[in-house]
């Protein structure tokens, strides 16, 4: 049987030829193909996940990347291209905060938590993870306490201006390119319109969020030029006979399938849309591809990424993706440190033997070895310089859908374990010419993806509030901050 090509003409084409690519995969995995069920998978998964040369998988090196030396790149050719809208913004927040148990990302309010709060969930953390070590899981414990994590905030989260995650990273970005056409003496009203950026919502979220940026006046941004699309979710899917299909029984144990399908959704035709009037206008995919060829890189963000709350520009990184777009490359991966705080899964960089190149590889494809052996991650975002040339490849379907087995609930409420596809965009540098980037100075990752970096993050929050004029912008900016000011105004 020949490997199915993922069709992405729509939602439903990219559901009945996943399932085609599943029966492939299952088929040829298992020698005997009438013992394939859902318990069978569950047993298999870490082998039928596994990376196909993972026994020819070498450390990286230097001599295998390109090195950011930020003492010696230009950034005037990055400023440039920024302020005259060259460059696509895309923020990815449409996932679920699972582990922290908070809801969506981008509608956490840091301000809204307390220390109280964070030790509680710090301690499920702790004692989910280390069930079974119980000297290392009372060693933590102990050390679970109100002064350490306020040592580590360096605030309490009440002190932040109350806003949610979401809209503090749309701010820092206008906020920077505002600070950018004010350096060159460009009008910033004028900079931000010229800007276009793309927000991935999920279903439960999509119409709050979008009335958020009606309500702000899309934060001054031109609402033509500010797409949104819901990434959606689906069925878990279940085994019979030896056949896998997707269970819509029922709605409760739907998923999203990562950022690999959100990736493949955006070349489906009508998922993009703007808002004009309260109207929704959908983009066909040769009209979002024609807009992205206007662009000379797409920067995708994770609404994760603390880092980015003082800075949403990495002016080296992205002069160093734009010269590398120059020399032919459709995306540039940046690798980091693994975050020592609380070593995560993710885009692990290795050197593959037998390709004779860099690799990311997703972390479930390296059969057992664990997140704290990982040293190199791929950080949370990515540069695709000339962008149409990641998203045409993409359209061809032939994204490798990875799998995993999570436990939901069956029709009757009952625990029952079913399969979701969980491919991630970072498999987009085995489709397209990949530049691996790795700085002078290596920088861990420092993304919000626990209750042991929660305080980091509110640390982030709080630095991210102290600066010069950045409480001042939010206030004239957000509504609901502008009208609290105008009351206390008004009462004084």
């Amino acid at each position: 049987m020949t490997k199915p090509v993922i069709v992405l003409d729509s939602v439903e084409t990219y559901k009945e030829s996943s399932i085609e690519y599943l029966k492939w995969k299952l088929k040829d995995f298992f020698e005997d193909p009438s013992k394939i069920n859902i318990n069978a998978v569950k047993e298999a998964i870490t082998e039928l996940n596994e990376y196909e040369n993972l026994e020819h998988l070498k450390p990286l090196s230097e001599e295998h990347v390109h090195i950011l030396d930020e003492d010696k790149i230009d950034i005037r050719k990055a400023e440039e291209a920024v302020l005259k809208g060259e460059v696509f913004w895309e923020h990815a927040a449409a996932g679920e905060a699972t582990r922290l148990g908070l809801g969506t990302k981008y509608l956490i309010y840091p301000n809204e938590l307390t220390t109280e709060k964070i030790i509680e969930l710090q301690r499920r953390e702790i004692e989910k993870d280390y069930q079974d070590r119980p000297e290392k899981k009372k060693e933590l414990l102990k050390k679970l306490t109100a002064e350490k994590i306020e040592e580590q905030m360096g605030c309490r989260p009440e002190e932040l201006l109350p806003l949610n995650l979401g809209t503090r990273h749309i701010l820092q970005l206008i906020f920077d390119i505002r600070k950018l056409a004010r350096k060159y003496g460009k009008d910033p009203d004028e900079t931000i319109k010229k800007q276009s950026m793309l927000i991935i919502l999920n279903e439960k979220t999509e119409e709050q969020i979008t009335k958020e940026w009606i309500t702000n006046n899309y934060f001054g941004l031109d609402p033509e030029n500010v797409f949104f699309m819901v990434q959606k979710s689906f069925h878990g899917i279940d085994i019979r006979d030896g056949e896998p299909f997707y269970d819509e029984s029922h709605d409760s144990h739907k998923r999203l399938h990562n950022h690999g399908q959100m990736v493949m959704q955006k070349t489906h035709d009508d998922e993009i849309y703007y808002i004009i009037d309260e109207q929704k206008i959908y983009l066909k995919s040769y009209e979002f591809e024609d807009l992205l060829k206007q662009k000379k890189d797409l920067l995708s963000y994770s609404i994760e990424d603390i880092t980015y709350l003082t800075g949403a520009i990495d002016w080296h990184s992205l002069a160093l993706a734009l010269e590398l777009g120059e020399k032919g490359y459709g995306m540039v991966m940046e690798i980091v440190g693994q975050n020592p705080l609380k070593p995560q899964k993710g885009g692990a960089a290795f050197y593959d033997e037998k390709k004779g190149r860099p690799v990311i590889i997703e972390s479930n494809q390296l059969k057992g070895i664990k997140n704290e052996d990982i040293t190199h991650l791929n950080k949370n975002f990515n540069h695709y310089p000339n962008p149409a040339m990641a998203f045409k490849a993409v359209k061809e379907g032939i994204l490798d859908l990875h799998t995993c087995i999570k436990e939901a609930v069956d029709n009757d409420g009952e625990k029952k374990h079913y399969l979701y596809f969980c491919t991630p965009q970072g498999d987009i540098n085995f489709l397209v010419p990949t530049a691996y980037v790795m700085r002078k100075v290596l920088k861990p990752i420092a993304n919000w993806k626990s209750p042991a970096t929660t305080p980091p993050t509110i640390k982030a929050c709080k630095e991210q509030d102290n600066q010069e004029g950045f409480k001042e912008f939010a206030k004239k900016t957000v509504r609901t901050l502008k009208e609290k000011r105008d009351n206390r105004s008004s009462v004084a």
